[in-house]
C-alpha cells in the first residue's frame, strides 16, 4: 500500500470514528429532547361506569365515560425557566374533562352549575426535557409561570405548591412521558387524584400496532382525596335519614397500566380501573364512579402512525423511534465499525510489509 492509500484510509478511518461520537454524544442528546411546543389530545373511554348523580343524588350505572385531554407547550416558560435553572426543561398546560356526554363544551355562563362537566383538572407542570421528570418551579411574586393544580376554570382557584399543606405539596415522579431510552424497572409517576406519585412497575414487552412498547402497571392504594372544603351531603344520601346534612369523605383507588414507546418514552396508550366511593364513618357508603377508562382506538393509532389534528402534527412515535434509534444507535454502531475496521487494515498491512528487522519491505 502506497503511502498516499494509507494516508487515504487512515483519514477515513478517523473520519468514522468521529462520526460515531458525534453521532451518539451530540447529535443524539440533542435530539432526544421532549419539545417545547408540543401539543397533544387523547381520548379515553370507559363503558359501563357507575357514576353518583349530583342533580339526582342517587348512583347511575350503564353510563358510558369521555375524557379528553389537552397538553400545550409554553414556550417562553420553558426558555426562562431553563436559563433560570440552567437544565433544559418544558412547560406543559394540561386539562382533562371528563363527562358522560361527547365532545363537552363548558358552559359560556361558569354559573351554570349543573351543565358543568362531571370531573375537570388542569395543572402546569414544569419537566426535565430528557428525563421527563417533574421539576419544582415555584416563583414568588406576580410571576404566574409556576406550577399549580385547579379543579375550575377560574385563576383564583389555582392552588401553587406548599409544603405544608395537605392539597398540594408541588409535582414529583414522571408526569406525562417516561425517559428517552426507557429502562425495564420501576419508577415513580404522578397521581393526579391523590396529587402524589407512586411506583409504576415495568410487567412486560408487548407490541400495539406493529410497534415495541413496555407495559408499565402501578397500584394506587385505596386512600381519602384530597379536598379543599369539606364534603357535604343530605343525610338521606348515605342513610342518615334523621339528619339534614353531613359531612362525608370522597375516597379513590386506582390500578393504572401504560403502554411506553421505551424509545422516545412516549405514553402510547393508558387504561384505568378506578373505583371512588363516598364515605362516611370510615365505611363506604356509595359509589362516586367505577369504571375502567382507556384510550380510544383512533388516539392509539395516532400515536402510532401519526396524525394532523387542528393542522399541527401529533403523535407518530414509530417514525419518531425509528430516527431515533437510527441517530442513537446504528449510525454509531456502523461508523465504529467501519472506522475501527479501517484503522486495523492499515495496520495489518503494515506489520505485513516490514521487515523482522525493522527494515520497509519493497
Amino acid at each position: 500500500m502506497g503511502t498516499r492509500s494509507r494516508v487515504l484510509v487512515i483519514g477515513l478511518g478517523v473520519f468514522f470514528v468521529a462520526v460515531a461520537a458525534l453521532a451518539r454524544f451530540y447529535a443524539y442528546p440533542a435530539l432526544a429532547v421532549a419539545p417545547a411546543d408540543q401539543k397533544a389530545h387523547t381520548v379515553s373511554t370507559g363503558k359501563d361506569a357507575t357514576i353518583f348523580s349530583i342533580a339526582e343524588l342517587k348512583e347511575k350505572g350503564g353510563v358510558e365515560l369521555e375524557a379528553r385531554r389537552t397538553v400545550r407547550g409554553d414556550v417562553v416558560a420553558a426558555e426562562k425557566i431553563s436559563k433560570a435553572l440552567n437544565r433544559k426543561v418544558v412547560v406543559f398546560d394540561t386539562a382533562v374533562v371528563t363527562d358522560d356526554s361527547k365532545n363537552y363544551q363548558f358552559p359560556k355562563d361558569s354559573t351554570l352549575t349543573a351543565e358543568l362537566p362531571l370531573s375537570f383538572v388542569q395543572e402546569r407542570v414544569v419537566l426535565d426535557a430528557h428525563t421527563g421528570e417533574a421539576v419544582r418551579w415555584n416563583p414568588s411574586g406576580d410571576d404566574n409561570s409556576g406550577e399549580y393544580i385547579a379543579t375550575t376554570l377560574e385563576k383564583a382557584d389555582r392552588l401553587k405548591p406548599d409544603q405544608t399543606s395537605p392539597l398540594f405539596k408541588g409535582h414529583e415522579g414522571l408526569v406525562l412521558k417516561f425517559p428517552f431510552g426507557t429502562e425495564k424497572k420501576t419508577y415513580d409517576f404522578w397521581d393526579t387524584t391523590l396529587r402524589k406519585a407512586f411506583p409504576i412497575q415495568f410487567k412486560e414487552e408487548a407490541t400495539l400496532q406493529g410497534l415495541k412498547v413496555y407495559v408499565f402497571e402501578q397500584e394506587v392504594p385505596k386512600q381519602d382525596v384530597p379536598l379543599a372544603k369539606p364534603l357535604i351531603v343530605p343525610g338521606s344520601v348515605i342513610n342518615e335519614p334523621g339528619r339534614d346534612s353531613v359531612e362525608v369523605q370522597r375516597t379513590y383507588k386506582n390500578t393504572r397500566t401504560l403502554w411506553v414507546e421505551p424509545v422516545t418514552g412516549a405514553i402510547i396508550k393508558g387504561k384505568e380501573q378506578q373505583l371512588a366511593t363516598i364515605a362516611y364513618d370510615g365505611e363506604d357508603k356509595l359509589t362516586a364512579t367505577q369504571v375502567t377508562i382507556e384510550y380510544d382506538d383512533a388516539t392509539v393509532t395516532k400515536n402510532v402512525k401519526g396524525a394532523t389534528v387542528n393542522g399541527v402534527a401529533e403523535g407518530g412515535y414509530q417514525s419518531k423511534a425509528a430516527q431515533l434509534n437510527l441517530i442513537g444507535f446504528w449510525i454509531p454502531l456502523v461508523s465504529l465499525i467501519l472506522g475501527l475496521l479501517l484503522l486495523a487494515f492499515v495496520a495489518v498491512r503494515s506489520s505485513l510489509v516490514r521487515r523482522p528487522d525493522g527494515g520497509a519491505g519493497d
